[in-house]
Parts: structure tokens; C-alpha cells; sequence
């Protein structure tokens, strides 16, 4: 679940973690900051936080409102290490993946070892092994924010595929849709409508149906008005995995109608799932039907607050010593599958002559910050 420590120094144990949220945009405090005040004031997982204000620090000076939200802001990220020591504090890094290695590696030099790193890893394949690198010689514990994979709906269709009651699987769709207009044209940080949506999805496709290439993909441009926004309307991609099957998938950033749909189609049947569209209502809903049957079964609704799963369990991990702590659910690699989804999007790119994105670009944070929940991407 992590990448893979060598070589790294001794520290401290503590079952009491402090917080150090690295940009405070959109990601860092409009959701990673409120899951952790939720599950700091739940009883059942109040201990594994210690008792100190967590700190917050981004380029701009958002001092009063880090003070409105409780948490004590840092003048610079030396003086972060000075508020929390490094040794017990798991940083979020809600920055862009522009300069992710030099952000890295800066907090590293620091005494950080705890990251939870916002998706993509990386904006290409170029910054990969310079992270793996990193992480290896410095001893890092990298996760990649996956809440898809921690989803209730992504386990019950993953447990459905491993029992095999409705056959083999034979294909998978997702169709992501939303309204994405005023987001798109206030940001200066646009990438490509494959770098929206998909990352979430392709890495549930890859945990349901193991690794893939690239044979297709497209995007087309937004339109709004006599405006032009690049490779931003919408994007296609299909994917073929090892043992032959497809994964196809479509995301509409000009849809007026919002929806996260999987379907997967087996030989004796198939289930169709839909995502939270948003943090507004944590429920997600899936139906199955066999194909013998003129109609499917009723949906099921499942309670599906995945980022809040996920980080109580990247927690957890994180205070067991790095030991992943399972709570019965299937075991997903996040570091692992985060790093195919990059490499994934790179070939896509090429395929749809998207020119490549400069990853040495300087970290921006605020508004620009990419989200973290791909159930709560508002915009």
C-alpha cells in the first residue's frame, strides 16, 4: 500500500498523529480538512489523532481563515516542522502534481516520511521514478488519494467479480457526466477532460479486471459562449486488460446532468453501479440481474462515504507502523495502481495529441488545487 521503503531511518512509534495539510484550496481544506474534523470528533477514532491543533500552510496567506477553521497556519513549511514535529505528522499534499517531486522532496528534507498525496501522483511518466526513487532512499510512505478504491460500491462489485455468480467478466463501462463550465473557465490550470474524472475510475477498472493498454482515446473541446477551452468538453478512452476484455470510458464536462455509472456485463448477467455524485449525499446504488431474468432486482442502496473510509484507514496504517490494518474489505495497492493510472493517461494523451504537460512547472495551490473526492469535484 505504500511505496517501497529502503533503507529508512529509525523514528519515533506513536499511535497519536499530528496533521500538516500543504495547501489550503479546494482539496486541502474544503475536504480533506473536513473528513479529518469529522473523524477527529468521532469517539471511535478520536485517539488516533493527537490533541494538537493540525496546521495548514499554502503560498497565499490564508491565516484568518485557517484560524476560523480551527487549525494553526504556517508561515513557511520550516515553520510547519517547528509547529508539528515531522516525525509523528502525515502531510497532505493537496497541491497540483506540477513540481510534486521538488514538493516531495522539500518536505523530506524536513523529516516527513507520512504522506497522503492528492491524484494524479503526477501530471507524466518523466516525475515516476524520480518519486519512486525519493521514496525509496528516504524511506517515504506515499499514499495516493483513492477513495473509488475504498468505495463500498467498488468492494461489493470487486467481491461479486471474485465469486463469480454471474460468470466471468466480460466488460466494464463507466460514464462520468457533469456540469464543469464555471470551474474550467475561471481555472488557469486546465490539463485535458481525461485528467478530470478518469483517474478515479481507471484505477477501479484496473482492480477489477488487472493491468491494461491504451487502444483508444479522443477529447474534444468546451465551448461556452465565443469562448474556447482545449481538450476540456469531454473524453473517451478504451482500455484493453490482460485477459482480453475492455474497459470503456466516457466523461461529459459540459453535461448538464450529473452521473457516475459502471456497469459491468458477465456472462451470466450484469450489475450496474452509480457513484455519489457528490459530498451532499454519501449512498451509493447497485443492481444486479441474471440473464435469464426479464427484469433486474431492486437497487441496493449502500452508504458510501469513501473519503472518509479511506483516510481512517490510511490512518490507521499510518499509526500500525506502516503495517496496513485490514478491517475484513479487499486489500487494494493504491500506490501501485495510482502509478499505472499515470502511466495510463500519458499513453491516452499521446493517443489523443494532447501536447505534453510541463511537470516542472511550479506548485500552485488554492482554487487551482485538484480535489481529492471524485464524488464531491463541485464546479
Amino acid at each position: 500500500m505504500t511505496a517501497p521503503p529502503a533503507g529508512s531511518p529509525p523514528e519515533r512509534k506513536s499511535a497519536m498523529l499530528n496533521t500538516f495539510i500543504v495547501g489550503g484550496g479546494r482539496a486541502g481544506l474544503g475536504l480533506h480538512w473536513q473528513v479529518l474534523r469529522r473523524l477527529r470528533e468521532r469517539p471511535e477514532t478520536a485517539g488516533l489523532w493527537a490533541p494538537e491543533r493540525p496546521v495548514v500552510w499554502d503560498v497565499r496567506d490564508i491565516s484568518a481563515r485557517a484560524r476560523a477553521e480551527g487549525l494553526r497556519a504556517a508561515r513557511s513549511l520550516e515553520h510547519a516542522a517547528a509547529l508539528a514535529d515531522p516525525a509523528d505528522t502525515v502531510v497532505h499534499l493537496c497541491t497540483p502534481p506540477f513540481g510534486r517531486f521538488e514538493m516531495l522532496r522539500a518536505l523530506a528534507d524536513l523529516g516527513y516520511t507520512r504522506f497522503v498525496v492528492e491524484k494524479p501522483m503526477t501530471v507524466g511518466v518523466a516525475g515516476l521514478d524520480a518519486i519512486d526513487t525519493l521514496a525509496r532512499v528516504r524511506g517515504l510512505r506515499l499514499r495516493v488519494v483513492s477513495p473509488w478504491l475504498a468505495s463500498a460500491l467498488t468492494q461489493e462489485l470487486t467481491a461479486q467479480v471474485r465469486r463469480g455468480g454471474l460468470g466471468a467478466l466480460r466488460s466494464l463501462s463507466f460514464t462520468q457526466s457533469k456540469p464543469r463550465w464555471s470551474r474550467t473557465l475561471r481555472s488557469h490550470d486546465h490539463g485535458t477532460a481525461l485528467d478530470v474524472e478518469l483517474p478515479h475510475s481507471i484505477g477501479v477498472a484496473l482492480q477489477l479486471a488487472g493491468d491494461a493498454r491504451v487502444l483508444a482515446a479522443s477529447v474534444t473541446d468546451m465551448r461556452v459562449g465565443d469562448r474556447v477551452v482545449p481538450r476540456m468538453g469531454t473524453a473517451s478512452l478504451t482500455l484493453r486488460h490482460q485477459g482480453g476484455m475492455t474497459s470503456e470510458f466516457h466523461s461529459d464536462l459540459t453535461s448538464p446532468i450529473r452521473e457516475r455509472r459502471i456497469g459491468l456485463r458477465f456472462d451470466a448477467g450484469e450489475a450496474v453501479g452509480h457513484y455519489p455524485i457528490s459530498e451532499v449525499d454519501h449512498h451509493a446504488s447497485l443492481t444486479l440481474r441474471r440473464s435469464e431474468e426479464a427484469a433486474p432486482a431492486a437497487p441496493r442502496l449502500l452508504f458510501d462515504d469513501a473519503l472518509t473510509r479511506y483516510v481512517e484507514q490510511v490512518y490507521r496504517d499510518f499509526a500500525a507502523d506502516g503495517t496496513p490494518v485490514s478491517d475484513g474489505t479487499p486489500v487494494y495497492d493504491d500506490y501501485a495502481i495510482a502509478r499505472r493510472v499515470v502511466q495510463l493517461l500519458q499513453d491516452a494523451r499521446l493517443l489523443a495529441a494532447v501536447p505534453p504537460a510541463d511537470e516542472g512547472a511550479p506548485p500552485l495551490t488554492g482554487a487551482a488545487a485538484a480535489p481529492a473526492n471524485g464524488a464531491a469535484d463541485e464546479g
